[in-house]
């Protein structure tokens, strides 16, 4: 099980790099008018012309391999619900190296998806 939960983990971590990747790129965009398919165009070709975001499909690419390997090694009703880890890398992320504000409300419903997860592996 141990080994499992640190798939998962090296997974959501992927991820969530992957992630803060695609919001420090897109902030450093305008932000999109869209509107009409024009402007959606024009957004994506301004994104898919991003480092930032190519690295983070890269990390998430990672995270995707390192997921399934997971899935091959568990039962789906457990490594699904303990992906939600990356609701709490999210959280820790955004607030250190995006500078996001983290008020007790997402406080409060972080520390409740870390007890369902707690409650899942230990099923």
């Amino acid at each position: 099980m141990i080994q499992l939960v640190f798939l998962i983990l090296a997974a959501e971590i992927w991820n969530t790099v992957g992630q803060v990747l695609f919001k420090k790129g897109t902030n450093a965009l305008e932000k999109p008018h869209l509107g009409t398919f024009h402007s959606y165009w024009v957004f994506v070709k301004k994104v898919l012309s991003m480092k930032t975001i190519w690295i983070g499909l890269c990390a998430m690419t990672i995270g995707l391999i390192v997921w399934l390997v997971a899935l091959s090694r568990g039962d789906l009703s457990v490594v699904f619900p303990l992906g939600s880890l990356q609701y709490l890398l999210i959280l820790v992320a955004s607030r250190w190296i995006l500078g996001e504000k983290i008020n007790w409300m997402k406080s409060i419903g972080t520390i409740l998806i870390i007890f369902g997860i707690i409650l899942i592996a230990k099923s």
